[in-house]
């Protein structure tokens, strides 16, 4: 495939997301036109193949960095302050500078982990992300969103940091499990059901249409088709936070299915769904309250579900009795205002999405029990 160049547009900040076959192998020849220093700190997950590692090191050695590598056990129960904190140790140790870089190389785990740290060492650090798998290319390495988990809640502590480079090797994605490709999957749905509001339709038909005509090829990992949607996933949302960096308004809609979903991985102590399932979950209920608040059809709901549920992921809970918990944690989201639950949810139709605050729990509590009995 041919690069491909993204641009985050942010004053000063703004910074580009190349897409390309087999980039990892020249990490090192992009680092250096950033004019970084000579130190990186790869931070990579146990699970990451040790092949890509190499192929990092090896490039970025042979263009004259100074590598060291932090491996934490993967999951996101490990997105905590003790593994923050063994980040900072080893920058500290190794007497990094100002200019010197931190290096995401993983999922999104890393890449939220790896720029929080990144975020406060020094008070800013240079700050660079590989993602490797199919949701971190179209989510969790663009636009700055740093953070770790506490016991309290996911993302509570965290900075907007955005990265100086970000390469999206889509060959990385052949090593994926079939689970870890299919969760990536949620996240991409959820850009079918935004675009609209997001101001970056794919073609005439949508990318909604795109994504169900072009399912099988997606389940078979046809290169091309995957470039293309990697590509206009990382479009939408490049632009999203051109337009609005910190969430003061358009950005939130790329929550869409997460306010819920944060809720499930949280009283499942992120074990039993992980966060990409959860989100596909979550944009159900999403599409489910639309149609309870009339603002989304009952066909596009079905439609919507029936697309998420063809890609083999979960459409709702196996049972409800975590249902007390789930909407405890939901009501420490960080996207509460003035003290009201916030939703995105789907409206008018395919492609298009609102905010909406003031639903209650007890409409909450109900969507959840509709959705599960298969009650509209």
């Amino acid at each position: 495939m041919n690069e491909k160049r993204i641009k985050v547009e942010l004053k000063d900040k703004s910074y580009e997301i190349i897409l390309r076959q087999n980039i990892i192998s020249k990490t090192g020849d992009y680092i250096k036109k950033l004019g970084a220093g000579k130190k990186i700190l790869i931070v990579t997950q146990d699970k990451i193949p040790k092949i890509y590692i190499n192929k990092v090191i090896k490039n970025l050695r042979k263009t004259g960095y100074k590598t060291y590598v932090n491996s934490l056990p993967s999951g996101e129960s490990y997105k905590s302050l003790s593994s923050l904190l063994k980040i900072l140790n080893t920058a500290i140790k190794n007497k990094f500078e100002r200019n010197d870089s931190l290096l995401a190389l993983g999922g999104g785990v890393i890449s939220d982990l790896t720029g929080f740290a990144a975020s406060i060492y020094l008070r800013g650090i240079n700050f660079v992300c590989i993602p490797t798998t199919l949701l971190g290319m179209v989510d969790a390495a663009i636009g700055g969103k740093t953070a770790i988990n506490i016991k309290e809640g996911k993302n509570l502590i965290g900075t907007f940091y955005q990265p100086r480079l970000v390469l999206i090797d889509p060959a990385c994605l052949k090593t994926l499990s079939k689970k870890e490709f299919l969760v990536g999957m949620g996240e991409v749905i959820k850009y079918a059901l935004l675009e609209k509001t997001g101001k970056k339709v794919f073609r005439n038909k949508g990318f909604f249409m795109y994504l169900k005509n072009t399912k099988n090829k997606i389940l078979e990992l046809d290169p091309a088709t995957l470039s293309k949607i990697i590509e206009h996933s990382v479009s939408v949302k490049a632009f999203i936070v051109s337009k609005d960096e910190k969430e003061s308004n358009l950005r939130a809609i790329l929550n869409l299915g997460h306010t819920f979903g944060h809720g499930i991985e949280q009283a499942y102590n992120y074990k039993k769904y992980t966060h990409g399932e959860a989100v596909s979950i979550g944009t159900c209920l999403a599409c489910k309250l639309g149609n309870d608040l009339k603002l989304f059809s009952e066909k596009d709901t079905n439609l919507a579900i029936s697309l998420i549920s063809d890609f083999g992921l979960p459409t709702k809970l196996t049972n409800l009795k975590l249902l007390s918990k789930i909407t405890e944690a939901m009501l420490h989201d960080k996207k509460i205002k003035d003290g009201k639950l916030r939703f995105i949810i789907p409206t008018n139709n395919i492609g298009s999405v609102k905010i909406i605050s003031g639903v209650t729990i007890n409409n909450i509590i109900k969507i959840f029990k509709q959705h599960h009995s298969g009650k509209n």
